[in-house]
């Protein structure tokens, strides 16, 4: 048997971890021919939830404001789960409030997997819930939110490009009509739910909602045509697996679409204050880098943090990633800083 791959910073128990992510990963093929009713996708779990953390669902309706950007004609808007976290009962919130912090987060899984119960981004939300925390204890602060919409994942011809986005924007709708204050809302995203939350921004600029306050990204999979990403051996994903899942997100969508590849958005002065994290043994490192230059080529504010020999999905491997805290808490001062 042949060694795992390493990097410099890497221990034998690192290298060995994720070698066994990646060959997991490497076996990945995305699914096509069955999805969930949005009943199903609406259930709340009953076990594996940290002590202390409440998790709702809201139904929002499909805005009467979709954008015509991605009106289709074929795929409609319809009503979206939204999963609320927060570690106070949510009867707290059910009004919104206007000084209320709220992470809007559109989860990865490449657009054909994923929900926001899974126990991996329940653990996530856990975590981001605490680094929150801290920041708003200390300031005297309303207790944050995350709200993370079940958005449609692209396994059925009806889910394909642009019913994510649709969804995503009837989900960040249905927070404004809550009484949440856009200056207040932080739309976050990992991985390829970071390419449709840059996207669900910009298509929040072209429409009639008030603009977030913030943005943060995590190791973004924002250009779909692959031009910019660069095979990297000891990531956990091949460059094959993106491809794949992009490409049955898209249908018959172009992938060099603004609409498609977050790295194409005109971005301007006036884009929302902009964090992206990354990690140097990442395939789609170069999205980051070209997000963050592209904000502040306009006149914008962006940040970019890129830590040395991290991969992919980084910030769920608290256990093999130290930084992945380090990465919560910027995101912590980021929102209320």
């Amino acid at each position: 048997m042949s060694s795992p791959l390493t990097r410099p910073t890497w221990t034998p128990a690192q290298a060995a971890a994720l070698h066994g992510i990646r060959t997991a990963m490497g076996a990945f093929k995305p699914t096509f021919g069955q999805a969930q009713s949005v009943t199903e996708r609406a259930q709340v779990p009953s076990e594996g939830i940290p002590e202390g953390i409440h998790i709702s669902c809201e139904l929002a309706p499909p805005s009467s404001q979709i954008p015509a950007p991605i009106h289709s004609t074929s795929i409609q808007p319809g009503q979206v789960p939204v999963f609320f976290y927060t570690d106070t009962p949510s009867e707290s919130f059910a009004d919104g409030k206007k000084d209320v912090k709220v992470i809007l987060h559109v989860h990865g899984g490449g657009n054909v997997s994923g929900h926001p119960t899974e126990q991996r981004f329940i653990s996530f939300f856990s975590r981001i819930l605490r680094a929150l925390g801290k920041k708003s204890g200390a300031q005297g602060s309303a207790a944050p939110i995350i709200a993370a919409p079940s958005y449609r994942l692209a396994t059925v011809a009806e889910n394909l490009f642009p019913a994510a986005l649709q969804d995503l924007f009837s989900a960040y709708h249905h927070l404004i009509l809550k009484g949440f204050a856009a200056e207040n809302i932080t739309i976050t995203g990992d991985s390829a739910g970071g390419n449709l939350a840059l996207v669900l921004t910009y298509i929040i600029s072209q429409s009639t909602l008030p603009m977030p306050g913030h943005v943060t990204l995590f190791s973004p999979d924002a250009d779909l045509t692959y031009a910019s990403s660069t095979s990297v051996p000891h990531d956990i994903i091949p460059l094959s697996t993106y491809q794949a899942c992009s490409s049955q997100y898209l249908g018959n969508f172009p992938a060099n679409d603004l609409l498609a590849s977050g790295i194409l958005i005109p971005f301007t002065a006036s884009w929302p204050k902009t964090l992206v994290m990354t990690g140097t043994a990442d395939n789609v490192a170069e999205s980051s880098r070209r997000i963050v230059s592209g904000i502040q080529e306009a006149g914008g504010i962006a940040e970019l943090v890129e830590y040395a020999d991290l991969t992919h999905a980084w910030w769920m491997f608290s256990h093999i990633f130290p930084q992945s805290d380090d990465g919560l808490e910027r995101l912590a001062v980021f929102v209320y800083n």
